[in-house]
């Protein structure tokens, strides 16, 4: 039977606030909010929380997790963008750094909602981008977007309390046409049943129902801990 998800409730925002949290040190102060007059828009939730969730996929495939400023420096405090930016733009955003112990592999850099460059040469809104720190801090260097081909992860996330419709998961289909980077991934709350059928047929990295606690939720990590495997053993 076709799933095709679930739709977020009353609690996902605290939920997904849970989840960050554990994947940061706790003496690391943050702005996001789950309630109140300034609360986090949800789908900045999501971004966060998918975030997280390569954190915990990093850290499940033995590497270490330190985060760092657009400067290179410890942050003062855990801020994640909450509109479309660039990786060269703003020093005060907040990116994880993965590295692997012990080995010669360049660390990788954790960031949200950034601009990746697709082989026709236009811009994409990354929601969460993994790429070589090298590679980062060239393009801080230049004032240029990064380009798909050097991505070692790109993930879209769609938090939707209605399905999410065909004419998306089309546009989701040109996405992974358009970047070059094996891992290209579909994160979602709840599609309609004509999505799911779709992305099976063209055999697409993709999880519905993607909230915490479920299912999707470790289906999702697993297929984030697959793209950080690929980059550790060299593939």
């Amino acid at each position: 039977m076709t799933n095709p998800g679930a739709a977020p409730g009353a609690n996902t925002p605290e939920e997904l606030m849970a989840r960050l949290r554990r994947e940061l040190p706790a003496a690391l102060p943050f702005a996001l909010t789950a309630s109140g007059p300034t609360a986090t828009a949800g789908n900045d939730l999501y971004e966060a929380f998918l975030f997280a969730l390569v954190l915990r996929a990093a850290r499940s495939e033995g590497y270490q997790v330190s985060f760092a400023d657009g400067q290179g420096r410890p942050p003062t405090a855990f801020r994640l963008r909450r509109a479309p930016g660039r990786l060269a733009g703003s020093n005060t955003f907040t990116h994880a750094v993965l590295s692997l112990p012990g080995q010669q592999k360049d660390p990788l850099e954790v960031h949200t909602g950034v601009a990746v460059v697709g082989k026709s040469k236009v811009a994409h809104e990354a929601d969460v981008l993994v790429l070589p720190e090298t590679v980062a801090r060239r393009c801080r260097q230049l004032d240029i977007d990064p380009s798909s081909r050097n991505a070692i992860l790109v993930v879209e996330g769609k938090y939707y309390t209605s399905p999410l419709t065909l004419g998306m998961g089309r546009q989701f289909l040109g996405l992974q046409v358009e970047l070059s980077t094996r891992f290209v991934m579909l994160a979602a709350t709840v599609t309609h049943p004509s999505v799911v059928h779709l992305l099976e047929g063209r055999k697409q990295q993709y999880e519905v129902g993607v909230l915490p606690g479920r299912k999707a939720e470790r289906d999702l990590q697993e297929r984030f801990a697959l793209a950080l495997r690929a980059y550790r053993q060299g593939r």
